[in-house]
């Protein structure tokens, strides 16, 4: 009688960590980011997906390290978070590799102060940090 009922239960909780498993990778969330160049060294990353803040730093260091192939360094928000100027009725940002007029290290993951910098790799880091949760696909857009 006893042999009928722990099979079972033995192979339930063989079983049970991997749908569980598998249930944790269902919340993992493909954020995509448009991104158009502008120039060799700024973009415009549109918010999309309910992205904001961190995914959008994630999308401009994916961006700078994959497509610009630039490594180190810094990040800066040229334009805060605004109107698009090339996605009519969306909202972007314009980040650049170059300085701006009034840059400022920023220990902020906000996106609505123009000047704001971070490091490449803090940006980069970001990614990290939001993952499982999130994972953000950079989508460029032709220019």
């Amino acid at each position: 009688m006893f042999k009928s009922v722990t099979v079972p239960l033995l192979a339930l909780a063989l079983i049970l960590p991997t749908v569980v498993a598998a249930q944790r990778v269902q919340f993992e969330r493909q954020v995509r980011i448009p991104v158009r160049p502008i120039d060799a060294n700024t973009f415009e990353a549109v918010v999309n997906d309910g992205a904001y803040g961190s995914l959008m730093w994630c999308a401009a260091a994916r961006f700078t390290r994959h497509y610009l192939k630039q490594r180190g360094g810094k990040l800066y928000v040229k334009q805060a978070v605004g109107p698009s100027t090339t996605f009519p009725g969306r909202k972007s940002v314009i980040f650049t590799t170059q300085p701006v007029p009034d840059a400022f290290k920023s220990y902020s993951e906000s996106i609505r102060t123009a000047g704001q910098e971070f490091s490449q790799a803090h940006a980069y880091a970001i990614c990290r940090s939001n993952e499982p949760q999130f994972y953000v696909r950079v989508r460029v857009v032709g220019s």
